[in-house]
Protein backbone atom coordinates (compact mmCIF):
# COMPACT_ATOMS: atom_id res chain seq x y z
CA UNK A 1 0.00 0.00 0.00
CA UNK A 2 1.27 3.63 -0.67
CA UNK A 3 -1.18 5.81 0.97
CA UNK A 4 -4.76 5.89 2.54
CA UNK A 5 -7.30 4.06 1.20
CA UNK A 6 -9.90 6.71 0.33
CA UNK A 7 -13.28 6.46 -1.84
CA UNK A 8 -13.41 6.87 -5.44
CA UNK A 9 -16.65 6.91 -8.03
CA UNK A 10 -17.11 4.95 -10.79
CA UNK A 11 -19.53 6.18 -12.95
CA UNK A 12 -21.82 3.90 -15.06
CA UNK A 13 -25.09 3.11 -16.53
CA UNK A 14 -28.05 3.22 -14.22
CA UNK A 15 -29.46 -0.09 -14.03
CA UNK A 16 -26.37 -1.90 -14.63
CA UNK A 17 -24.51 -0.85 -11.86
CA UNK A 18 -24.91 -4.74 -10.03
CA UNK A 19 -23.79 -6.62 -12.92
CA UNK A 20 -20.75 -4.45 -13.46
CA UNK A 21 -19.86 -4.55 -9.68
CA UNK A 22 -19.62 -8.08 -9.94
CA UNK A 23 -17.48 -8.19 -12.86
CA UNK A 24 -15.41 -5.27 -11.21
CA UNK A 25 -14.93 -7.66 -7.89
CA UNK A 26 -14.04 -10.42 -10.18
CA UNK A 27 -11.82 -9.42 -12.52
CA UNK A 28 -10.14 -6.19 -11.60
CA UNK A 29 -10.61 -5.88 -7.51
CA UNK A 30 -7.43 -6.90 -5.94
CA UNK A 31 -8.11 -8.39 -2.35
CA UNK A 32 -7.29 -5.32 -0.20
CA UNK A 33 -9.50 -3.35 -2.50
CA UNK A 34 -13.25 -2.80 -1.85
CA UNK A 35 -16.01 -2.31 -4.50
CA UNK A 36 -19.28 -1.62 -3.78
CA UNK A 37 -22.54 0.12 -4.03
CA UNK A 38 -24.01 2.11 -1.81
CA UNK A 39 -27.79 0.61 -1.01
CA UNK A 40 -30.99 2.37 0.37
CA UNK A 41 -33.25 0.02 1.93
CA UNK A 42 -37.17 1.48 0.97
CA UNK A 43 -40.30 -0.28 1.50
CA UNK A 44 -42.54 -1.14 -1.19
CA UNK A 45 -46.18 -2.47 -1.54
CA UNK A 46 -45.93 -6.05 -2.88
CA UNK A 47 -49.49 -8.12 -3.21
CA UNK A 48 -50.77 -5.51 -0.36
CA UNK A 49 -48.09 -5.43 1.77
CA UNK A 50 -45.41 -3.32 2.52
CA UNK A 51 -41.57 -5.52 2.32
CA UNK A 52 -38.16 -4.14 2.44
CA UNK A 53 -36.06 -4.11 -0.61
CA UNK A 54 -32.68 -2.29 -1.82
CA UNK A 55 -32.07 0.20 -4.58
CA UNK A 56 -28.94 1.99 -5.14
CA UNK A 57 -28.56 5.16 -3.42
CA UNK A 58 -27.06 6.79 -5.90
CA UNK A 59 -28.25 5.58 -9.42
CA UNK A 60 -25.44 4.69 -12.00
CA UNK A 61 -22.58 5.18 -9.23
CA UNK A 62 -19.99 2.27 -7.91
CA UNK A 63 -17.65 2.98 -5.25
CA UNK A 64 -14.20 1.58 -4.72
CA UNK A 65 -12.09 1.61 -1.65
CA UNK A 66 -8.21 1.65 -2.74
CA UNK A 67 -5.09 3.57 -2.30
CA UNK A 68 -3.94 3.24 -5.70
CA UNK A 69 -6.61 4.88 -8.04
CA UNK A 70 -3.83 5.43 -11.10
CA UNK A 71 -3.49 1.17 -10.98
CA UNK A 72 -7.06 0.24 -10.43
CA UNK A 73 -8.29 3.13 -13.33
CA UNK A 74 -5.83 1.67 -15.61
CA UNK A 75 -7.21 -2.06 -14.57
CA UNK A 76 -10.78 -0.70 -15.22
CA UNK A 77 -9.50 0.91 -18.30
CA UNK A 78 -8.08 -2.26 -19.60
CA UNK A 79 -10.98 -4.49 -19.11
CA UNK A 80 -13.94 -1.87 -20.09
CA UNK A 81 -12.93 0.81 -22.15
CA UNK A 82 -15.87 3.19 -21.11
CA UNK A 83 -15.70 2.99 -17.25
CA UNK A 84 -13.02 5.03 -15.73
CA UNK A 85 -12.90 6.79 -12.30
CA UNK A 86 -14.54 9.93 -11.66
CA UNK A 87 -11.36 13.12 -11.94
CA UNK A 88 -11.57 16.34 -11.45
CA UNK A 89 -9.94 17.83 -14.54
CA UNK A 90 -7.55 14.85 -15.36
CA UNK A 91 -6.75 14.46 -12.09
CA UNK A 92 -8.55 11.05 -10.15
CA UNK A 93 -9.79 12.44 -7.42
CA UNK A 94 -11.31 10.99 -4.26
CA UNK A 95 -14.89 11.69 -2.54
CA UNK A 96 -14.07 14.60 -0.09
CA UNK A 97 -13.10 12.83 3.60
CA UNK A 98 -16.47 14.53 5.30
CA UNK A 99 -19.06 13.07 2.20
CA UNK A 100 -17.45 9.52 2.53
CA UNK A 101 -17.39 10.21 6.76
CA UNK A 102 -21.22 11.09 6.09
CA UNK A 103 -21.82 8.20 4.25
CA UNK A 104 -20.31 5.50 6.46
CA UNK A 105 -22.62 6.96 9.12
CA UNK A 106 -25.39 5.96 6.74
CA UNK A 107 -24.34 3.01 5.66
CA UNK A 108 -22.44 1.66 7.67
CA UNK A 109 -19.93 -1.52 7.27
CA UNK A 110 -22.58 -2.93 4.95
CA UNK A 111 -22.70 0.05 3.03
CA UNK A 112 -26.66 -0.28 3.12
CA UNK A 113 -28.89 2.60 4.66
CA UNK A 114 -30.93 0.97 6.52
CA UNK A 115 -34.88 1.50 7.23
CA UNK A 116 -35.57 4.71 9.44
CA UNK A 117 -38.80 4.41 12.02
CA UNK A 118 -40.27 7.32 13.78
CA UNK A 119 -43.04 9.25 14.48
CA UNK A 120 -44.58 12.61 13.94
CA UNK A 121 -45.98 15.24 16.71
CA UNK A 122 -47.33 18.22 14.12
CA UNK A 123 -45.14 18.93 11.81
CA UNK A 124 -42.31 17.76 13.51
CA UNK A 125 -40.66 14.68 12.60
CA UNK A 126 -38.67 12.50 15.21
CA UNK A 127 -36.63 9.69 14.00
CA UNK A 128 -36.29 6.66 16.71
CA UNK A 129 -34.22 4.22 14.96
CA UNK A 130 -32.36 3.76 11.71
CA UNK A 131 -29.91 5.96 10.33
CA UNK A 132 -31.96 9.38 9.99
CA UNK A 133 -32.02 9.63 13.21
CA UNK A 134 -30.28 12.67 14.56
CA UNK A 135 -30.63 13.87 10.74
CA UNK A 136 -33.81 15.32 11.20
CA UNK A 137 -33.22 18.44 10.43
CA UNK A 138 -31.27 17.26 7.11
CA UNK A 139 -35.34 16.16 6.10
CA UNK A 140 -36.83 18.43 3.21
CA UNK A 141 -39.86 16.34 2.43
CA UNK A 142 -41.40 13.47 3.57
CA UNK A 143 -43.87 11.44 1.82
CA UNK A 144 -45.90 9.01 4.25
CA UNK A 145 -47.78 7.56 1.64
CA UNK A 146 -44.31 6.55 0.27
CA UNK A 147 -42.40 5.95 3.17
CA UNK A 148 -39.56 7.79 1.94
CA UNK A 149 -37.87 11.33 3.05
CA UNK A 150 -35.56 13.40 0.71
CA UNK A 151 -32.82 14.49 2.28
CA UNK A 152 -30.07 17.44 1.39
CA UNK A 153 -26.45 16.11 1.03
CA UNK A 154 -23.07 16.89 -0.26
CA UNK A 155 -21.78 14.66 -2.52
CA UNK A 156 -19.19 15.06 -5.38
CA UNK A 157 -18.44 19.01 -3.87
CA UNK A 158 -22.12 19.66 -4.88
CA UNK A 159 -25.29 20.09 -2.71
CA UNK A 160 -28.08 17.54 -3.95
CA UNK A 161 -30.87 15.35 -2.65
CA UNK A 162 -31.59 11.55 -2.69
CA UNK A 163 -34.58 9.78 -1.18
CA UNK A 164 -34.15 7.54 1.96
CA UNK A 165 -36.77 4.96 2.96
CA UNK A 166 -38.54 6.13 6.44
CA UNK A 167 -42.01 4.93 8.18
CA UNK A 168 -43.82 7.23 10.65
CA UNK A 169 -45.38 4.57 12.56
CA UNK A 170 -48.03 7.11 14.60
CA UNK A 171 -48.81 10.54 14.72
CA UNK A 172 -49.07 12.48 18.15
Amino acid sequence: MTGRQMWYVIQTLKGRERKILEEIKEYIAEEDEEVFILENEKMFKHHGKWEPDRVPLFAGYIFADTDEPEEFDKRLYEKYRYIRLMTVGDVITPIRPEEELFLRRLGGDSHIVQYSEGFKVGDKIIIEDGPLKGLEGSILRFDRHNREATIKLTMFGKETTTTLGLGVVKVI
